[in-house]
């Protein structure tokens, strides 16, 4: 039973002929100066108070004050208060004890980098003292073999043969009827865009479509994997992973299942489906690595299929190139220029296959006799490093970019440099259709199509948000592909 007037348990109750209850101590006291009741106003007197007589009133317990009166309140909210406060306390303390241990974590980290740092500094100083040291055992300073003196005949007679029968093939060879037309170049637009490799390492590197089977694309990127995807079915079909560092150079075998890729970490691999795969499931399966080619010592720059699908030519920032045997891996011969060689920033065979030609950081693009090894040619024009180079299918021109904003073609029954075009960004890559009729440039943020002998601009088409790396045409140049440091990989048609 609780006072009306306090609210509070009553020690000693009496009722009132209204039914209410008071505290007798409040009630009289109340009563002394007043004649009415303070609940309702009726009149009241002490005669008029009734004792309640109860014995559970004895083991009652008084009612707690912590919610029943401000005072109690205040008192509930201060102890509420303290609490939150303890717990801030001990939170500010874990906190603090994080922020120490990711300080730690983090001078650890840098104190490795630095380690790393130095090793890779040092290693990098054992091989040019390695290299120096095998220019000093007494080779040549026009031709330095490094790990073969040559071809054998068996060699150098398929490569002659190979020749042979494509320079008659050419002779012949009408001009495709479907070749896409100027008109048709100049309607291309984007029609798809994929980000197919890590946004943690942003950028693709290169692209390659396969000869025969035009849906598929392989692409390189920064973060080391090289992706095989469907145009067709737009998804990724295989993930490539085993180089430790950029994948600069990707290539198809056109009449094989097996795929290259060229990496900074100084090595090429060569794969091939892990699995027998049948016609309807092609390509779907996990890749395995062949062969793995480690000859060079610094990264490498680009590759090159030999027309026999026998062999590869690789060119490396190790001032050399190299010949390997893609069936075995076997490296057949290795090539620098000598003491006044310069790494080498681009490699392309020419379509006969019997002429390489390089491009090198000292602005030079030497021309070689791959049976013989010697360099027969060089071309100078250019005043900055070749960025890349480009062979047209029929033989006879030459594309060449450098840093210096400049693309050059060059006729090689001359030799003579034939035409010039001056940009307003460097060139990274250059592409010819198969056809030689058009040519297409990585400029920048954009892709510009130009004629493949007067150097005439037919289109730009500049969609990415990044600098394109990487430019192909598609069969009878009914589409292109491109990447680019955006991490995408774009296509492009009418």
């Amino acid at each position: 039973m609780f006072c009306s007037i306090s609210g509070e348990q009553c020690q000693e109750p009496v009722i009132t002929k209204n039914g209410l209850i008071f505290e007798r101590a409040l009630i009289t006291k109340f009563l002394e100066n007043n004649s009415t009741c303070p609940v309702t106003g009726d009149p009241l007197t002490l005669a008029d108070l009734i004792p309640i007589k109860s014995d559970a009133l004895r083991n009652t317990k008084p009612r707690q004050l912590a919610n029943a009166s401000i005072p109690g309140l205040l008192q509930n909210f201060q102890n509420e208060w303290d609490s939150l406060m303890v717990e801030t306390y001990n939170l500010k303390k874990q906190l603090e004890t994080l922020r120490m241990e990711l300080s730690h974590a983090l001078y650890q980290n840098d104190a490795s980098c630095r380690v790393i740092a130095r090793v890779t500094n040092e290693r990098d100083a054992a091989r040019r003292e390695l290299e120096a040291l095998r220019q000093q055992l007494g080779i040549s300073s026009q031709r330095m073999d490094l790990d073969n003196v040559g071809l054998d005949e068996e060699t150098k007679n398929k490569l002659t043969s190979k020749s042979q029968i494509l320079s008659s093939e050419r002779r012949v060879r009408a001009p495709s009827p479907t070749l896409a037309t100027n008109e048709d170049i100049k309607e291309f637009k984007e029609v798809g865009s994929y980000p197919l490799h890590k946004s943690s390492s942003p950028g693709v590197l290169c692209v390659a479509i396969h000869p025969t089977k035009q849906n598929l694309l392989l692409t390189g990127g920064v973060d080391t994997t090289a992706i095989v995807f469907d145009r067709n079915l737009t998804k990724k079909l295989a993930t490539l992973q085993g180089h430790s560092k950029n994948v600069t150079c990707t290539l198809f075998h056109p009449s094989s299942e097996l795929l290259f890729t060229a990496s900074e970490d100084a090595t090429v691999r060569v794969w091939s489906p892990s699995e027998p795969q049948s016609a309807e499931d092609s390509h779907q399966v996990p890749y395995k690595t062949l062969h793995t080619i480690s000859r060079h010592t610094a990264p490498i720059t680009q590759i090159s299929l030999h027309p026999t699908e026998e062999f590869l030519v690789t060119a490396s920032a190790d001032q050399t190139w190299a010949l390997h045997d893609i069936n075995t891996g076997a490296t057949l011969l290795r090539v620098g220029g000598g003491a006044d060689s310069a790494p080498l920033t681009a490699a392309m065979l020419h379509p006969d296959g019997l002429i390489l030609a390089t491009g090198s950081s000292d602005n030079l693009i030497r021309i070689w006799d791959l049976k013989t090894q010697k360099n027969v040619a060089t071309f100078q024009g250019h005043k900055g490093p070749i960025t890349d180079i480009k062979f047209s299918e029929n033989g006879y021109y030459l594309a060449t970019a450098a840093e210096d904003l400049q693309v050059k073609l060059w006729d090689l029954r001359g030799p003579k440099n034939i035409n010039s075009l001056k940009l307003d960004d460097p060139v990274v890559r250059l592409d010819y259709d198969y056809s030689g009729k058009y040519l297409a440039a990585a400029v920048g943020r954009e892709i510009r199509v130009y004629t493949g002998k007067n150097l005439d601009h037919v289109v730009t088409l500049n969609a990415h948000a990044d600098t394109v790396t990487d430019v192909k045409f598609g069969s009878d140049a009914k589409f292109i592909a491109s990447t680019s440091m955006d991490r995408s990989l774009k296509l492009w048609t009418k």
